[in-house]
């Protein structure tokens, strides 16, 4: 009596976690011989549980082409169930905080510290067993004993063209130097001019999260061990000298957790490394040109790749930057700049219909004595009016001449289903409505540069007539 959970990775084992968009086909085999023989409507039963909750209980016959077996797709019920976060983390163990205030509201993105995760790593239970009657229309018997498998699953993408054990999340886990956050962007640099082009830009005041599996990640008994004490943040000044290193230590009262705490919340955090996040906290940026970020375990050793952040000002010639954070196929969040012209419109339906025109006048008790008219018109009466407008804000925004790396990166970009606009403090949902991405190389195109329409999620109000 066993299960075996099939997906990119090949056979799936207990404790192993899997990417919720990728192929998780579990199947089941073990129902008795005599049952199988000697009963009717005879069930495989496989109950999915996250996070200890049953979410789903699925049912499959015994298939004899496959030796009486039974197949069950998984994946979308996973996917039903994970999401990347939105909005800031709050309980009673561990909150996350804006500007210092725990419950005052704010995205995840502009998060001072860390933020633990609501719905990106989930736990995953199967539980199965089989049903059947003992007689024709008898009532069903269910036994539930042929197997129980957990595995652990988290909002990212893998492809089907990466094919059956190549892609794997160990790149994640927080344990080396070549350890990477849960991010697109390039983590090393080979000169001075990779150096700098390789940075993510970002300006003053704004906001950026890197996304990382903290603690055990694949279970409490397994050795894959995300052991982030800290996120270590160093500034440097324009000649490479440092200016000041901040550790932002992960507790649960910074509202993240170090160390091994069995619950899913705790296993993927974010934590907030943009310049506005920064700043929230005390470092300060005068004659800040630069900035790095990596983690560091409770033995103060360095676990991570190094990322570079590169301050930039606003454009000379007064364009609107126009800042975009990204759901990214690792499940977290990227952001870029888009620091050329741009330039909005307000796409305008509008709703007519045709008024009367002319009104009766309220005559009182004096209408008589001072012979008020009964009806007048004025100028301003009736006519085609608008009964209702949609309006919708649309932003074309124009990147600065860039890498092919970069140019990769903003593929992504064009397909996330989740992209928000930092709008002063605040982030607003939008949506990239370029039907098509071209893909520009430099051998190509020689000089790369992307121009991307973005339609603002909610109409501008008017009011109605």
């Amino acid at each position: 009596m066993s299960v075996q959970i099939r997906s990119n990775y090949g056979n799936i084992d207990t404790g192993k976690l899997i990417p919720a968009y990728s192929d998780i086909v579990a199947y089941a085999e073990g129902i008795p011989a005599n049952i199988l023989a000697n009963s009717f409507n005879v069930k495989y039963i496989c109950k999915v549980f996250i996070d200890g909750v049953v979410v789903a209980t699925l049912k499959a016959p015994p298939n004899s082409t496959i030796n009486n077996k039974a197949l069950f797709r998984v994946q979308s019920i996973l996917q039903d169930h994970t999401e990347t976060d939105k909005r800031n983390f709050n309980n009673d163990n561990a909150s996350s905080t804006f500007e210092g205030v725990a419950l005052k509201p704010h995205s995840i993105h502009q998060i001072d510290r860390f933020a633990r995760n609501r719905a990106n790593y989930r736990r995953v239970n199967l539980q199965g067993g089989y049903e059947y009657a003992a007689t024709l229309g008898g009532d069903l018997i269910e036994n539930i004993s042929i197997f129980s498998l957990e595995f652990f699953i988290w909002n990212a993408v893998y492809q089907h063209n990466q094919g059956v054990d190549v892609v794997t999340p160990n790149e994640h886990v927080l344990d080396s130097v070549n350890s990477k956050f849960l991010t697109l962007f390039p983590n090393l640099f080979a000169s001075t001019n990779v150096f700098l082009s390789s940075m993510q830009k970002i300006q003053l005041n704004q906001y950026h999260t890197l996304a990382f599996f903290n603690g055990k990640v694949y279970g409490n008994d397994d050795d894959a061990d995300s052991d982030v004490a800290k996120i270590r943040v160093i500034t440097y000044d324009s000649s490479n000298a440092v200016l000041s290193t901040t550790d932002i230590d992960n507790t649960a009262d910074n509202g993240g957790f170090g160390g091994i705490l069995d619950k899913s919340e705790t296993k993927l955090l974010y934590c907030g490394v943009g310049t506005g996040n920064l700043s929230n906290i005390g470092v300060s940026f005068t004659n800040v040109a630069y900035y790095n970020v990596h983690a560091r375990n409770s033995s103060d050793t360095q676990i991570s790749a190094v990322y570079y952040f590169r301050i930039l000002d606003a454009d000379c010639r007064g364009y609107e930057t126009i800042r975009l954070a990204f759901l990214n196929s690792k499940g977290a969040y990227d952001y870029y700049n888009f620091t050329k012209k741009s330039v909005r419109k307000q796409q305008i339906a509008r709703s007519p219909i045709k008024k009367n025109y002319g009104y009766t006048l309220d005559q009182g008790a004096f209408a008589d004595q001072f012979n008020l008219p009964i009806y007048e018109q004025g100028t301003y009466d009736g006519g085609t009016r608008t009964y209702n407008v949609n309006a919708i804000e649309i932003i074309e925004a124009n990147t600065d001449f860039i890498l092919e790396e970069e140019a990769a990166i903003l593929e992504e970009l064009f397909y996330s289903a989740d992209v928000y606009m930092q709008n002063g403090e605040r982030f607003e949902p939008v949506v990239i409505s370029e039907t098509e991405y071209i893909k520009q190389t430099s051998s190509n195109d020689k000089l790369i540069q992307y121009v991307i329409a973005i339609e603002k999620g909610h109409n501008t109000r008017v009011q109605r007539l």
